[in-house]
C-alpha cells in the first residue's frame, strides 16, 4: 500500500522539473495523458485480479503486482524519451489495479477477525505515508533519483509475498485441507480452530452440491451471466447502492486531493506565486493528512456518518470557494494585504477537510453498501467508475486550468461536489451502529426474514383452517 502511495506522490516531482528541465519535452496533451493513463491501467489490472485470484491463487497476485511496482520503478529510472514514460506508467497501473483490490482482501483473509477492522484501517495511511515519502525525497533529489530510491523502498512488499503464505481460504476451496489447516494455525495460532473447521465444512458442502448439479454448456453459462446481469440492475438493494456509490466516488476523486498533487506546479504557483517552497509545503500537507485521516477513524466511532460526512464536505466546499477567490484577488491585485501565511492556511484548511472527510469518509460509507449476494459484481462497478474519474478527473485538469483559469476550475468542482451533497442528502441512509443486514434491507426495503416468517405464519394459518 505504501507503494501505490509512492505512486501517486512521485507525480510531482515529475511533472514540475520536466516543465522546467525540459529534458523530455511535453505538451498540454502528452502532459495529461501521461498523468492520466493510471486511471485506465488500474482498471484492466483491476479486471485480471478475480481471474488470478480464484484460479492461481492470492499469493501469486501479490508477488505480480510488486514485480510490475518494482518493474515501473527501473523503467523510471531509464526513462529519456515520452513512451518509456508512458510503459512505467502502465506497468505500475497495472500494478495498483491488481493490489490495491488484493489488499483489503487477504487482510480480511489473514487475520483474526479481532485485529481485522484495525488492519484495514491502516491502508488509506500507509497510502498516504507512501506520498509523504515521495515528496520528502523530492527535496532533496530529481526526479531520476527518486525512481531508483523508490524502488528500493518497493522491494520489501516484493521479498515479504515471496515468504508469504498462501490464503488458507484459497488452500480451502482447491481442497487442500491439511496445508490449510497448517497456514491457518501459522497465522492465527490454535485458538480460532471453530473458524477453520467451519470454512473447510462450508467448502465441503459446496463441492458436494455442485456434484449433484448437470455440468452446463458454454452458452447456457453466458445466458446464466446475462440474466444475473440484467436480474441484479432490477434490485432496489444493488442499483440504490451503486447511485450512492457513484456519488461518494466522485466527491472522493473530485476533492482536489488528486489534482493537486499531480499538478502541484500549477497549484504552488497560483497559491503562493513561486514553487520554491513546494515539496516543504506538500510534506507537511501529507503529514496534516495522515492526522486527519487517524481522527477520521475516532470520529466515526462517536459521530453519525451522515451528519459528518455533510459537515466535512461542507467544509471542502467553502476551502475550494475561498482558494479560488484568494487566487483570483491576488491575480488582479485586488487585496488591501498579502502574504504566504494566507495561502498555507487555506492549502492546509484543504488537506484537512480531504483527510477527515472527502477522501476516508467515503471509503468507510461505500464499503458497508453493498448486498452480500452482489459484492463483487457491485466492486467491479466500484473499480469501473473509480478508473473512469481517475482519468477524467487528470486528463481534464490542464485543459480545465488554460480555458477557464484554476480559480475558475476549483469553483467547478465545488459545485461538483454541491450536487453530490444534494443528491446524498436525498438517497444516503445512516449507517451507523446498523449491521450491513440492515442496511440492505433498508435498501430492499423490506426484511426478507421478516417476509419469510409472515408467510411461514401465514401458511400454518392456512394448513390449521
Amino acid at each position: 500500500m505504501m507503494s501505490y502511495g509512492m505512486v501517486i506522490g512521485f507525480n510531482a516531482s515529475l511533472f514540475s522539473e520536466l516543465r522546467k528541465s525540459q529534458e523530455i519535452p511535453l505538451d498540454r496533451d502528452s502532459e495529461s495523458w501521461l498523468a492520466s493513463l493510471i486511471g485506465i491501467t488500474t482498471f484492466i489490472g483491476a479486471l485480471f485480479t478475480p481471474i488470478i485470484i480464484d484460479s492461481i491463487g492470492r499469493r501469486p497476485a501479490v508477488i505480480t503486482s510488486s514485480v510490475l511496482m518494482v518493474s515501473g520503478w527501473i523503467t523510471f529510472s531509464l526513462a529519456s524519451s515520452l513512451p518509456v514514460l508512458l510503459v512505467a506508467k502502465f506497468l505500475q497501473g497495472m500494478s495498483v489495479g491488481l493490489g490495491s483490490t488484493m489488499g483489503g482482501l487477504l487482510i480480511a483473509e489473514y487475520s483474526s477477525p479481532k485485529y481485522r477492522g484495525s488492519f484495514m484501517a491502516t491502508i488509506l495511511t500507509f497510502l498516504l505515508l507512501g506520498s509523504l515519502i515521495s515528496h520528502l525525497f523530492a527535496l532533496f533529489y530529481n526526479w531520476h533519483q527518486i525512481s531508483t530510491i523508490l524502488g528500493f523502498f518497493s522491494l520489501p512488499g516484493l521479498i515479504i509475498s515471496l515468504f508469504s503464505p498462501e490464503s488458507p481460504v484459497f488452500l480451502a476451496t482447491k481442497g487442500r485441507y491439511d496445508q490449510c489447516r497448517k497456514v491457518f494455525r501459522w497465522l492465527r495460532g490454535p485458538n480460532e480452530d471453530d473458524e477453520l473447521e467451519k470454512m473447510i465444512k462450508t467448502d465441503l458442502i459446496v463441492k458436494e452440491s455442485k456434484k449433484s448439479r448437470p455440468k452446463k454448456t458454454t452458452s447456457k453459462i453466458i445466458q446464466k451471466k446475462l440474466t444475473y446481469v440484467i436480474l441484479t440492475f432490477k434490485k432496489r438493494e444493488f442499483y440504490i447502492p451503486v447511485f450512492i456509490m457513484m456519488h461518494l466516488s466522485a466527491i472522493h476523486e473530485f476533492c482536489g486531493a488528486l489534482v493537486y498533487d499531480t499538478y502541484a506546479f500549477d497549484i504552488h504557483k497560483a497559491l503562493y506565486g513561486t514553487d520554491i517552497y513546494m515539496f516543504k509545503v506538500m510534506a507537511s500537507l501529507d503529514i496534516q493528512r495522515i492526522l486527519s485521516t487517524v481522527l477520521t477513524v475516532y470520529l466515526t466511532s462517536r459521530v453519525r456518518r451522515r451528519p459528518l460526512l455533510f459537515t466535512l464536505v461542507g467544509l471542502n466546499i467553502l476551502a475550494y470557494i475561498c482558494e479560488a477567490g484568494y487566487i483570483y484577488a491576488r491575480r488582479y491585485s485586488l487585496l488591501p494585504f498579502d502574504h504566504m501565511a494566507i495561502g498555507v492556511f487555506l492549502h492546509h484548511f484543504h488537506y484537512f477537510t480531504n483527510g477527515a472527510g472527502s477522501m476516508s469518509l467515503t471509503t468507510i460509507i461505500s464499503s458497508e453498501l453493498f448486498p452480500t449476494a452482489d459484492k463483487g459484481f457491485c466492486g467491479l462497478i466500484r473499480s469501473l467508475i473509480f478508473s473512469i474519474f481517475v482519468f477524467a478527473n487528470v486528463k481534464s485538469a490542464p485543459y480545465l486550468f488554460s480555458l477557464i483559469g484554476i480559480e475558475g476550475t476549483l469553483c467547478a468542482y465545488a459545485l461538483l461536489q454541491f450536487y453530490c451533497q444534494v443528491m446524498l442528502y436525498y438517497m444516503l441512509p445512516e449507517t451507523k451502529d446498523k449491521t450491513l443486514q440492515e442496511i440492505e434491507d433498508k435498501f430492499r426495503g423490506f426484511s426478507l426474514v421478516d417476509r419469510a416468517e409472515i408467510l411461514k405464519t401465514k401458511d400454518d394459518v392456512d394448513v390449521s383452517n
